[in-house]
């Protein structure tokens, strides 16, 4: 049996533990910035940024709705539990 060749795997868990830290530490951004300005891609973004409302509100469903008739806890049952 050969030996596994694992340079691949360690690369790629140090290239995600070092892209985890510059960003925890605030300099992934500017970094990928600098380098999209260099190869010619950074396009500056926009200034405002706009809030458009939802055009609709849709509430949370009421599930209980789905219980059986026998399953519904009544006004007179919540007596009996306590």
């Amino acid at each position: 049996m050969e030996p596994v060749n694992l340079t691949w795997f360690y690369v790629h868990c140090v290239l995600a533990l070092v892209l985890v830290v510059t960003d925890a530490n605030g300099t992934l951004e500017p970094t990928v910035n600098e380098f999209e300005k260099r190869i010619g891609i950074y396009q500056e973004p926009p200034d405002i940024m706009e809030y458009e409302e939802p055009p609709y509100y849709v509430p949370p469903i009421d599930s209980t709705w789905i219980l059986p008739d026998n399953l519904k806890i009544k006004d007179s049952d919540e007596s009996d539990i306590k």
